[in-house]
């Protein structure tokens, strides 16, 4: 089985209303999933959930791999047989000293290990979910992409199909 899932860390997506909002449904209907990273206290994802009343939680447990992230999107993606992810998450950038590379890096590779095609973005937290970004995730869900953009200076450089 394949299909596609879609992950979000709610803090600071910017996903709650107006143009943010209309980008996160527009993700949302290309996924097949939807999941949520689960957070206690947070205005963002309260407002987030009412627009995926429908996304699973995936709880901070697990270390596996180094990051609990990880191994919470893994297990979402085996568990409903999904091969490809889109996750939306501000960490990805961060550096990981006891992992020595970025959570992006760490990410891409332990879901390459699992035969997961990712879409790792880190939304710019000043702008949040774009249109632009929503036509991307669109793009990938349809397969006109073969892997999500490198951002490098705020660029996208991908390979289409």
């Amino acid at each position: 089985m394949g299909g596609l899932g879609l992950v979000a860390d709610a803090r600071r997506l910017g996903a709650s209303r107006g143009g943010g909002a209309a980008a996160l449904w527009r993700m949302s209907a290309a996924a097949d999933e939807r999941a949520l990273f689960w957070r206690p206290s947070s205005r963002e994802q309260a407002r987030v959930i009412g627009l995926l009343p429908q996304a699973s939680f995936l709880p901070p447990e697990g270390g596996e791999s180094g990051w609990w992230k990880i191994d919470a999107v893994i297990d979402f993606m085996a568990l409903r047989g999904l091969d490809r992810v889109v996750w939306l998450d501000g960490e990805l950038p961060t550096y990981d000293h006891r992992l020595g590379v970025t959570y992006r890096e760490a990410a891409e590779d332990a879901l390459a290990d699992a035969g997961i095609t990712p879409f790792l973005f880190a939304p710019d937290p000043s702008l949040g979910l774009t249109v632009g970004i929503a036509e991307l995730v669109e793009d990938f869900a349809a397969r006109r992409l073969w892997s999500l953009p490198s951002y490098r200076l705020s660029v996208p450089a991908f390979e289409a199909v």
